[in-house]
């Protein structure tokens, strides 16, 4: 029974860790040498006797075992006592060096598998690496270029740290003044969370593969930062299901901006689809590579209006105010001034960037049309070949903007056919829908869907948690349908504005040789908003506003609709035109008369000349 309880009692030392055996270890051999001591105390060694010394001589034979060879002339009985005392030793520190190295090759396990606490300050934290990570990773790599010490903190249930990181430095073998951390872990449990630094942290990307992990990962992430009392953090999510959207917010309590994926990006391939070249306006404004969307103080602003501002400003434009009530105004009514305390909303290269000039720039009145020519609303007929879950909110989106009497013609594959009653169901009001079921990849029945002029979108549909082989495959066959439109397009003679959505952007690159008009790419264009909005939470009301129906939406207007075309004239002059229509100029779109190619210019410098010719269209934010 005594040895039962005495293996007991050992097991559950041993079972305690390094520090207990290493405990363990010091006793023993604590109680080795002052055994040892205290015989050769006793039996005495050529006339010197005492405790003190036995016990040196001891120790000094178990830390060495190589001085034992220098015990030749003393009595055969010590010798074998320190021959004991030696071997002792040598157990003793074997096993004492085999606990360290297992120790440290346990720690260096517990390094690549990334579990080790992260100690940083002011970083963004990335829980998940669902599609979309590297574009977030880049865009925040160029957003911390202009600091000198940036952290991005990523966080995934990956089994081996290394795999993370080796991804990272393939595809960022220069991340520049931003160091990025990987820690493997649950993304929705608080014990593996708080590894992160939520304490010290900026704000938080959660960008898990489904609705449900989404949900659990806020309130996680909310219980962290309240338990924690970091108010200036927050949380920044794509919701996919739109039912979802307000469980997400309740589940936030204020720390989260909620963003709804089919909402967002059905808003941008319909507004793509009536404008060619806004998808590369799109992108400008979201990325962070070129100019995109600043909030900045400029105290000389205050008692002048954005069209007035416009003319102070040489390299960014003034789109909106930020009131010192946290209102946001974007494109206010014309007479509309900045208030003492109201920073302004600003489209400009980089932050810091712009300045304004000590005096006002004068116009070029004689190039402005006394009159604006508004388009009207026009019956429209639009090809959309391919099913998506976005598919409901595009037709509903689309509606607010053609006439009575506009015809959609939605052609699904017969594994698509499932989803003919959703289509057919839809209330619209302007838009006449009919679905054609066929074989969608074939050239020949393409050719009897098209018309001349068509304006053609090519759908595919990201499903929640798709995987990256499903996306090659959805892709592919993106890809086949747009270079059978290409040679339709090129035997017929027909001149085709085609929008093709697209899931991974690798994959672009490819689809260039079909000649399409814009490229959405749905994970893309959603990593770059919500990185955006990770770096400045006050830019998801702007954004919502220029995706929304009401308010201020983008568009890409006929430059003769404001300036007298044929002849150069200076960016501040068509600020200035659009400014009296209570709209802001943010770009341009030359297109070429023979080829019809077109390039979008955004933030042109004001002083810059340009000729516009009535092919050509201003890039403007307006409310129609």
């Amino acid at each position: 029974m005594k040895k039962n309880k005495l293996l007991y009692w050992f097991d559950n030392q041993m079972s305690k860790g390094t520090g207990a055996l290493i405990k363990l270890l010091t006793v023993a051999s604590v109680a080795a040498v002052m055994l040892m001591g205290f015989m050769i105390a006793l039996s005495g060694n050529d006339g010197e006797k005492g405790f003190g010394r036995g016990v040196w001589l001891s120790l000094i034979h178990v830390l060495d075992p190589g001085t034992v060879c220098g015990d030749g002339d003393f009595s055969t009985g010590f010798i074998f006592a320190m021959l004991l005392v030696t071997v002792i030793g040598i157990f003793i520190f074997s096993t004492l060096t085999g606990i360290i190295c297992n120790a440290i090759d346990e720690k260096v396990q517990d390094l690549r598998k990334g579990r080790s606490m992260v100690v940083e300050e002011g970083h963004v934290i990335i829980l998940g690496t669902a599609g979309g990570l590297f574009t977030m990773v880049s865009e925040l790599i160029e957003a911390n270029s202009n600091h000198k010490r940036e952290a991005l903190v990523i966080m995934d249930d990956k089994e081996d740290k290394d795999v993370m990181d080796d991804s990272i430095n393939d595809r960022f073998p220069d991340t520049k003044t931003t160091r990025i951390i990987c820690r493997c872990g649950n993304i929705s449990d608080i014990n593996d969370l708080k590894l992160c630094s939520f304490d010290t942290c900026k704000s938080v990307i959660i960008n898990a593969e489904t609705d449900a992990k989404t949900l659990k990962s806020i309130l996680a992430v909310t219980k962290l930062l309240k338990e924690y009392g970091n108010k200036n953090a927050y949380i920044t999510a794509v919701i996919r299901d739109e039912e979802n959207k307000e469980a997400a917010e309740v589940a936030g309590e204020g720390y989260a901006e909620i963003l709804s994926f089919n909402d967002v990006m059905s808003r941008i391939i319909a507004h793509t689809g009536r404008n060619a070249g806004l998808s590369q306006v799109y992108t400008e404004i979201f990325d962070a590579d070129g100019s995109e969307f600043y909030i900045e103080d400029h105290p000389d602003a205050c008692g002048k209006t954005i069209s007035e501002l416009n003319r102070y400003f040489p390299v960014s434009t003034v789109i909106g105010f930020l009131r010192s009530n946290g209102e946001i105004l974007l494109n206010p009514e014309k007479d509309l001034k900045a208030e003492k305390g109201d920073k302004l909303i600003l489209f400009a290269e980089d932050d810091g960037e712009s300045r304004m000039d000590d005096e006002i720039h004068a116009v070029r009145e004689d190039d402005i049309l006394k009159e604006y020519r508004k388009d009207e609303v026009e019956k429209k007929d639009m090809l959309i070949i391919g099913y998506s879950s976005k598919i409901k909110y595009i037709l509903e989106e689309e509606d607010n903007y053609v006439a009575p009497g506009s015809k959609m013609t939605v052609a699904l594959s017969e594994e698509q056919a499932s989803n003919r009653d959703e289509i057919e169901s839809l209330k619209l009001n302007n838009i006449n829908v009919e679905v054609v079921i066929c074989d969608i990849y074939s050239r020949s029945v393409l050719k009897s869907l098209l018309k001349e002029d068509n304006t053609v979108l090519v759908l595919a549909d990201n499903e929640e948690g798709m995987d990256e082989d499903t996306a090659e495959q959805r892709d592919a066959k993106i890809l086949l349908i747009l270079l059978q439109l290409k040679y339709l397009s090129e035997s017929l003679g027909y001149k085709m504005n085609v929008t093709s959505e697209m899931l991974r952007a690798e994959n672009q690159e490819l689809a260039e040789i079909a000649e399409v008009n814009d490229f959405v790419i749905s994970s893309n264009i959603t990593s770059l908003i919500v990185t955006q909005i990770c770096q400045e939470r006050d830019l998801k009301a702007i954004f919502e506003e220029l995706l929304r129906e009401e308010g201020s939406e983008i568009y890409v207007r006929p430059a003769k609709n404001y300036i007298k075309t044929g002849q150069k004239t200076d960016i501040y002059t068509a600020c200035e035109a659009a400014a009296r229509q209570r709209e802001v100029l943010i770009g341009y779109r030359k297109t070429d008369k023979v080829t019809g190619d077109f390039e979008i210019v955004t933030n042109p410098p004001k002083s810059a000349e340009v000729l516009f010719e009535d092919q050509d269209a201003f890039v403007v934010i307006a409310v129609d």
